[in-house]
């Protein structure tokens, strides 16, 4: 039997491993919150918001050039966690509404690369020398609030004719590593139509197996076996953000098949990863893939997916 000691112990790592918080924080929440761990959680949440989403557009005027900005910082170390840029000739990039989460706005900036009227090279370079600037910035001068990012900002493009806009997003660590939820749980039909003209597709190909299940026979609610094959920037932003990337690969993962589409002689399979993120995969006739559930399927034998995955 473990000692109230070691509980204790366990629960202190537990919650900074949750939170991002240090022991002595994670002590005093414990403390204050009785023992409770769910409670704990939620104090530290509401109490220490370290990391700062800072989404930006911004209007060179004398060159004609429209622009988003997102940085993401540590303000507790001073990190620079996050950062990407897009630049363009098309003034609908202005348009972009900088009020919503980081992870829709991160999403809109690798949309809008794909955008016609995109300046590849100088999306790069500002992608570059912005962020460093950034980042000497960010532990040089201790930047804390919106002001700062903007005097930054306007700091770097002081030889230009600028209009810039920008908005924070506090966040705790816990938040920060969460996707966000797009959809309420109740949501208009016409909203949900929106939202899902934004959703994003990758490229992905589907594992095979001789015990499996037929191309023909498949239906959605089966769940595959599927890589992410995709090799565009955003492919590989996105597959490490749901767990699809291990270091510098791309790696299998399950999916729930969405629909599955006859096109040609061959099977279109669209794999649900989250409510705006897909893959899609060509599938030639008579292929046998790889089932880990079929729809009617009551369970789920959880104890093959980690042999499945690694083999």
């Amino acid at each position: 039997m473990e000692t109230t000691t070691n509980i204790t112990i366990e629960k202190i790592k537990s919650l900074m491993d949750d939170t991002g918080c240090e022991e002595q924080e994670a002590r005093t929440a414990l403390e204050f919150m009785g023992g409770n761990f769910n409670k704990a959680i939620a104090f530290v949440g509401a109490m220490l918001k370290y990391i700062t989403a800072y989404k930006a557009k911004i209007n060179i005027k004398n060159e004609n050039i429209f622009g988003l900005i997102h940085i993401i910082t540590n303000n507790k170390n001073l990190d620079l966690l996050r950062f990407s840029t897009v630049m363009s000739y098309n003034p609908i990039i202005y348009e972009q509404d900088i009020k919503v989460d980081w992870f829709s706005f991160e999403k809109e900036i690798y949309s809008c690369r794909l955008v016609n009227g995109v300046i590849e090279n100088y999306t790069k370079t500002i992608d570059i020398k912005l962020r460093e600037f950034v980042s000497v910035n960010l532990k040089d001068n201790k930047i804390f609030n919106t002001q700062d990012v903007k005097n930054v900002i306007e700091s770097f493009f002081s030889e230009n004719d600028i209009s810039l806009e920008i908005v924070a997003q506090e966040l705790t660590l816990r938040e920060f590593r969460k996707l966000p939820d797009y959809f309420p749980e109740e949501i208009p039909q016409e909203a949900a139509a929106t939202e899902s003209s934004s959703s994003i597709e990758l490229e992905a190909v589907v594992f095979e197996d001789s015990f499996g299940k037929k191309i023909e026979n498949i239906v959605p609610g089966d769940k595959v076996l599927a890589k992410i094959i995709d090799t565009r920037d955003i492919a590989h932003y996105i597959g490490h953000l749901i767990g699809a990337k291990k270091e510098q690969a791309m790696i299998p993962m399950p999916a729930e098949v969405q629909s599955v589409e006859k096109k040609d002689n061959d099977y279109i399979l669209k794999l649900k990863y989250s409510d705006l993120i897909f893959g899609i995969s060509r599938i030639e006739p008579g292929r046998v893939l790889k089932i880990l559930e079929t729809k009617d399927a009551t369970t789920w034998n959880t104890k093959i997916l980690p042999f499945l995955i690694n083999n």
